[in-house]
């Protein structure tokens, strides 16, 4: 029963977070969309939470708890930042709040409140805990930084408003001095989110992951002592 809720619950996850992409994506390139980290956390989140929804289904196994805690922090990440740092902005990062269409503010809704809540939900109530180390906070980080290499390189070879799709990296408006700041109290942030994980999955009882009885041998079995 809990296997059938899980499974549920996780191909809903999965496609909400596709509708919440077609929905923001609008008219525009999906390719072109990929450049913001709000897009590609959900591509990441949906991707893994329907392959483990069919893999739990089939009985083959779950997500790795390192990579199932990477999905996690990165689909938090989005949703932290945006709702504490960029809604107050006067630009959605999509499109201006004032002539964004109806079906654009539902997918930004859905991508950057609905998922990472359910998200975490799902790890809360679902996942393998106790299987987490304090080097995967570290660990999770190396996706971040590489999404800031592309930001840079990218931002070196376009033109216009849209150069950086954050204005915490945006060099042009915050000088170099200015992005490295950002960068140092982001990746520490972001550090602190997943040693947060880490500590609740070594504080929730092991669920799927609590050590196994273990299997009788074929003496014990047959009633004999094994020599």
């Amino acid at each position: 029963m809990l296997r059938a809720l899980a499974v549920l619950f996780r191909l809903a996850i999965a496609v909400i977070a596709v509708v919440g992409i077609v929905l923001t994506v609008g008219d525009g390139s999906f390719s072109g969309s990929l450049v913001y980290f709000t897009v590609q956390s959900n591509v990441l989140l949906a991707a893994a939470f329907a392959w483990s929804a069919v893999a739990s289904a089939l009985g083959r196994g779950h997500l790795p708890p390192a990579l199932k805690g990477a999905v996690t922090v990165y689909i938090l990440i989005t949703g932290l930042v945006f709702n504490l740092v960029l809604v107050d902005t006067a630009a959605d990062e999509f499109a201006p709040a004032h002539v964004q269409p109806a079906s654009e503010q539902l997918g930004s809704d859905l991508l950057h409140s609905v998922t990472p809540v359910l998200a975490a939900l799902d790890w809360l109530l679902f996942a393998a805990h106790r299987r987490l180390r304090w080097s995967h906070a570290a660990l999770w980080l190396v996706y971040p930084f590489g999404y800031l290499a592309f930001a840079m390189i990218r931002g070196g070879f376009v033109d216009g408003p849209d150069r950086y799709p954050y204005p915490f990296i945006d060099v042009d408006a915050l000088g170099y001095d200015g992005l490295l700041l950002n960068v140092v109290v982001y990746a520490v942030a972001f550090w602190l989110l997943g040693s947060a994980l880490v500590l609740l999955d070594r504080l929730l009882p092991g669920g799927r992951s609590a050590p196994a009885t273990p299997r009788p041998t074929a003496d014990e079995r047959a009633g004999s002592p094994a020599p």
